[in-house]
């Protein structure tokens, strides 16, 4: 599909017709599947339909820009540029009459606003979006601020504007790990940029979320009440700092003042909505949001109150619903009667009621209650005793008793003779005896005062006060006789008939008692809250699950013990109540292993059971067969085979567990090894860490060797999973950080000289090592180094980055938020090997962002640091100041610094913007000093270069400091001084600055060179690499070479050039590369140098002669000229001349180029 003459077709048919409409929606569809073409049509359509009336195209296109800029597959440039491209657009259209496009439209500016606020962050030349896109957005902020909208919607999508506003007006989670950078905040804006002022828009983000949290109390619309806490949802989760203030708005938020206004069910969904949203602060995680658990008391202290308050509604609503049934059915019923019935007068002479309540209860009494249904009914008195004070009840129960007594008490013999009637003293008839029905106690329902019914406790009680209560004797009704009663003896079972009841106790429990006579469970649900639990603490099914298991594990015991006899008999009946105990055992197992996750609770329980059956059995039979460790076993194997990563189910079955077996950590070990079960170890490791103490060292060994594993995917997760201790948990807290600190000092400590020769200089190192632990830890004790099975004993050097990264990665992790491991590092350092220096430097570079610049602690170290840590300094300054302006701190420290110490030239680089000119001068020979052939050397003084003098060259990017247009060096000015200072920078460093210069071809123009060149040669000592750098000019510039050949070479020859052998041999070099442009110059040399010259570059004879031929004619001075040469023959007119080749490069009769001239070295410059 054409999406472009799809539209036209739109375009063609009739407007708002049913055909254009799904032309229309065709092409959304394809739109939707195939996004990229909204960029190219949307915009130029948008700008057409500004001005027209309300149509289905109109609402077509907004549409599809809200989706393009939303929700959309678009990248985030081409959705940047959308937004770009219709922002006049949007903004004028917030002045259409309709308000359904007016809504939609702010929807488009909603998802808009955080696009253009990145686009305009990195912009700081066009102000006018800016503009116009705060004017848009305070009109929209009016709308969700209004006190009467003019429709509920718009307000709605005006506040999903405020609430994008407060995201992108706030900062941002301050943990580079943590930031998400589709999230646009102010962490997004430099703090020098020219129109948009981050603090001002930062206190402008505070105010609007009060004004959002106010709205809460003001606006009485349950749908913009919903939206309003749909919206504080993505706040808590993106702006942590603002946790505090919304769940104090929401404590404080009553339905007061909706009371009157919106029924029950509305301000029910509000609350709902108020819970919903502390809920999920509730289940942030740390590592999420480090500041949702500081609010739980309080936030669990607002659930309470909130579940109070919502009660109290609820029974009010019920009682308010009652008594309204009740004058309705009252109403209808008055109504019915009133129509099949007259009122009868009685006599007028008695006193009576008045008439309403004559009329009432008149048909009160003739009123047929039973034709009511039984719930009305209940309502009805319901309704009527909460209606009726208690005073006056009382009094009505009282006047009853009056006038209605009970009959009077048959007399009761003290004795009953057995028989099935007695006879009524007070009539001939008789009354059949109501004999004592048996009762089922399992049938018995049982409140907790008879659970917790305890002879023992009743019979001290009678022994402290010596007798039992007195009974009041007119509430004894039949005196019973004393008759003992002994139970018969139970018949005892087969093992057939045994094992047969077994098996059919298990089936009613789990068929739910079904014709049983037992309660009904349910084995299939959780203990959830809504199942009973008895006073023991254990719910319905649990009960019932720990009496199967007790069949297995109770019953043997007393079947052994009645097997006394000896023998045969007794080995027999002994194992078939062990085959019998087995199979209840492994109905159980089958049981619990069909749904183990809902299902752990009950093996918990069996476990248990059978542990402590173990345990008694041992002590009554010393050859017991343990049955805990089997069971267990199988468990464990059948559950590790089927584990869920996502299941926490494994891990609470081991902390339930009374003991867990021997080879449970290596099991745990290996499952945080595989990646499909690494969640479910780690988290087994870590609840084992926390509430077994038994098993705190072992566990917390295998995490802390996690810490150092090879795979950087399991070494995470453990580092994750450890730091999570640190620093509030004790004694973990302790424990990670020495193991930390140990696996530094690993990496401190000088390895062993393999060769036995080398023992005089290892015992030097050992007593240098040993002073400098002295004097490092004067006050404190040398400390253990830490080892890990997945990292060798000793370290290999030189080290690899890799296993260096194993070593130190937790301690980087833990010194983000414990500042101590700093100093630590900075004392390790100072011992390392160059290779693992080289590796930490690379390393420590997320720790050094994270921190940022203005960490007093780091800032501290970088003034007080040692010598041997000089380069880890200079590493940490220069990662602060790669892509930023220095801080103040930071030109505080590197002066200070550069005050009191002699230190590596490489930190004048990084104040080196915030200097004079007359500093730059004095300090940029230092700089060049520090080049030595490396790339990364180059590139420094490069930037160096590129914010010291006036122009900078296009195309290169630079965010180093730049200083004032007065203070900065004009390029001539640059390579002057580099010839000048060549002693003071030396000579190779100076060379190598002078190409850097070359390669800055845009700044370091011919004209340029030319001015250097002119400079140079005026001065009263020519430099020494003079000579060189006319070479390079001329082989750079093509142009230059006239301008070398004549004004250039008349200079040098008048300046005798040749009295400095260095210069001299340049100057012969470019003569033949200037060739034939240098001939005119040569000629002005006296006899000898021309002859030198000619000597030592033989291709330039002809080339001389030839010219001489040519241009003099005085005969005399012509053989004078040839003699010099030393050829007068007429030379051959096809002699070949030195050409250019290439840009503006001679060609050299040599088939390699000439060498670099140096200095020292004759024919070198």
């Amino acid at each position: 599909m054409d999406p472009v003459q799809e539209l036209q077709k739109a375009l063609s048919l009739p407007e708002d017709s049913p055909q254009q409409i799904q032309l229309l929606s065709s092409l959304r569809e394809f739109l939707e599947q195939q996004p990229a073409p909204i960029t190219v049509i949307i915009p130029p359509l948008l700008h057409t339909i500004v001005p027209a009336k309300d149509s289905a195209f109109k609402r077509w296109v907004i549409d599809i820009l809200h989706f393009g800029l939303s929700r959309s597959s678009l990248p985030g440039e081409m959705k940047a540029q959308l937004a770009t491209s219709t922002l006049e657009d949007i903004t004028n259209l917030l002045n259409d009459p309709s308000l359904s496009i007016q809504k939609s439209v702010i929807q488009c500016f909603a998802s808009s606003l955080p696009l253009m606020f990145r686009v305009l962050c990195a912009n700081r030349q066009h102000r006018g979006p800016w503009d116009m896109l705060s004017y848009a957005k305070q009109r929209i902020l009016a709308i969700a601020q209004a006190a009467h909208s003019p429709s509920a919607g718009l307000t709605m999508a005006a506040i999903k504007v405020m609430q994008r506003v407060i995201l992108v007006q706030s900062r941002g989670v301050s943990d580079p790990r943590l930031q998400n950078r589709a999230d646009p905040s102010l962490a997004l804006c430099p703090p020098d940029h020219p129109f948009i002022n981050a603090s001002q828009l930062e206190g402008e983000g505070a105010a609007l979320l009060q004004q959002l949290l106010s709205l809460l109390f003001k606006n009485q619309n349950p749908e913009i009440l919903s939206a309003i806490l749909n919206c504080l949802v993505p706040l808590v989760k993106q702006r942590p700092s603002m946790i505090g203030a919304i769940v104090t708005t929401l404590g404080q938020w009553t339905p007061n003042h909706l009371q009157t206004i919106l029924s029950a069910s509305q301000i029910r969904s509000i609350e709902k909505g108020i819970r919903a949203v502390l809920m999920h602060i509730l289940r942030l995680t740390p590592f999420t949001n480090a500041l949702a658990p500081a609010f739980t008391q309080q936030i669990n202290e607002i659930l309470l109150e909130q579940t109070s308050r919502m009660d109290t509604a609820a029974r009010e609503e019920i009682a308010r619903r009652a008594e309204a049934s009740r004058k309705r059915a009252l109403s209808e019923s008055v109504q019915d009667s009133s129509d099949a019935k007259r009122l009868r007068v009685e006599d007028a002479a008695a006193p009576s009621a008045p008439a309403g309540n004559q009329a009432s209860l008149s048909i009160l009494q003739t009123f047929d209650f039973t034709t009511l249904p039984q719930p009305l009914v209940v309502d009805l008195v319901i309704a009527n005793l909460i209606a009726v004070s208690p005073a006056k009840l009382h009094t009505v129960v009282a006047n009853f008793r009056v006038n209605n007594p009970p009959p009077p008490a048959l007399p009761m013999p003290s004795a009953v003779p057995p028989t099935q009637f007695v006879e009524d003293p007070s009539s001939s008839t008789t009354v059949p005896k109501v004999e004592p029905v048996p009762l089922d106690p399992l049938k018995m329902e049982l409140d907790e005062d008879d659970l917790e019914y305890e002879p023992e406790k009743l019979n001290t009680d009678l022994e402290i006060h010596g007798h039992a209560p007195e009974e009041d004797e007119d509430e004894l009704a039949v005196a019973l006789p004393d008759v003992a009663f002994e139970l018969p003896p139970a018949r005892l079972l087969s093992p057939k008939e045994r094992s047969d009841m077994i098996r059919l106790s298990i089936q009613r429990i789990r068929s739910k008692g079904e014709g049983g006579g037992i309660l009904p469970i349910d084995l299939g649900e959780g203990d959830g809250p809504a199942n009973p639990v008895p006073v023991v603490g254990l719910s319905p099914q649990e009960a019932w699950i720990l009496f199967i298991v007790r069949m297995a594990t109770r019953g043997p015991m007393a079947d052994s013990q009645d097997a006394s006899g000896g023998g045969a008999s007794t080995a027999v009946s002994k194992r078939n109540v062990t085959a019998t105990a087995d199979g209840v055992r492994q109905v159980v197992y089958d049981y619990v292993m069909e749904d183990f996750p809902a299902r752990c609770r009950l093996a918990a329980i069996w476990m248990n059971e059978e542990w402590y059956n173990d345990i008694i059995r041992r002590e009554t039979d010393p050859r017991w067969q343990p049955q805990y460790d089997i069971w267990v076993q199988k468990l464990l194997a059948a559950q590790t085979s089927r584990l869920d990563a996502k299941d926490k189910t494994f891990t609470r079955f081991l902390i339930d567990l009374p003991s867990l077996p021997p080879n449970i950590l290596s099991l745990l070990s290996d499952l945080s090894i595989d990646p499909d079960t690494m969640p479910v170890g780690f988290n087994s490791l870590r609840e084992l860490v926390t509430l077994r103490p038994p098993l705190r060292a072992e566990a917390m060994k295998i995490l802390l060797d996690l810490t150092t594993h090879p795979d950087k995917a399991i070494r995470g997760p453990a580092i994750i999973t450890v730091r999570r201790w640190v620093p509030d948990q004790q004694p973990m807290d302790g424990m990670v950080r020495k193991f930390a600190s140990g696996m530094l000092r690993r990496l401190a400590t000088k390895p062993k000289l393999p060769s036995a020769d080398a023992a005089i200089e290892s015992d030097a190192m050992a007593v240098d090592q040993e002073a400098t632990l002295s004097e490092d830890d004067d006050d404190e004790a040398p400390q253990e180094m830490a080892y890990s099975s997945y990292l060798p004993p000793e370290l290999v050097i030189p080290a690899e980055k890799s296993v260096v990264l194993q070593h130190i990665e937790l301690l980087l992790g833990l010194a983000v938020k414990s500042h101590e491991f700093l100093k630590q590092i900075f004392d390790a350092y100072c011992r390392m090997e160059p290779s693992v220096q080289d590796a930490l430097q690379v390393l420590i570079v997320p720790l050094v962002k994270t921190l940022g610049p203005n960490n007093s602690t780091l800032l501290d170290l970088l003034r007080e640091f040692k010598p041997e840590a000089e380069s880890l300094a200079l590493r940490i300054l220069s990662i602060w100041t790669e892509n930023a302006r220095p801080t103040p701190g930071i030109i505080s420290v590197v002066k200070d610094l550069l005050g009191e110490r002699d230190l590596d030239p490489k930190f004048l680089i990084i104040i080196i913007g915030e200097m004079d000119k007359a500093d730059i001068v004095k300090n940029l020979p230092k700089i060049i000093s520090t080049l030595s052939g490396k790339a990364e050397d180059r590139d420094q003084v490069r930037k160096v270069f590129s914010n010291v003098i006036t122009d900078s060259p296009v195309g290169v990017s630079t965010n180093m400091p730049r200083v004032r247009q007065s203070e900065r060096l004009a390029p001539s000015e640059l390579m002057v001084l580099l010839h000048e200072q060549e002693k003071e920078i030396g000579l190779k460093a100076t060379i190598e600055a002078i190409g850097i210069c070359f390669a800055m071809s845009d700044v370091f123009t011919s004209d340029i060179l030319a001015v250097v060149m002119q400079q140079l040669v005026d001065a009263p000592t020519l430099p020494v690499l003079f000579m060189r750098t006319v070479i390079q000019a001329v082989g750079t510039y093509k142009n230059l070479v006239n301008f070398v050949s004549t004004t250039l070479f008349s200079r040098l020859i008048v300046k005798k050039v040749w009295t400095n052998p260095q210069l001299w041999e340049g100057f012969i070099r470019c003569a033949r590369i200037t060739s034939p442009a240098s001939f005119g110059a040569l000629l002005q040399l006296p006899k000898e140098q021309l002859r030198e010259v000619v000597d030592k570059q033989p291709s330039l004879r002809d080339g001389l002669r030839d010219f001489v031929i040519k241009k003099e004619r005085n005969k005399q001075k012509l053989a004078s000229f040839l003699e010099t040469l030393g050829d007068g023959v007429e030379p051959a007119a096809s002699t070949p001349t030195p050409t250019l080749q290439g840009p503006g490069r001679m060609e050299s009769p040599a088939p390699n180029a000439p060498p670099p001239i140096s200095a020292g070295a004759s024919g070198n410059m």
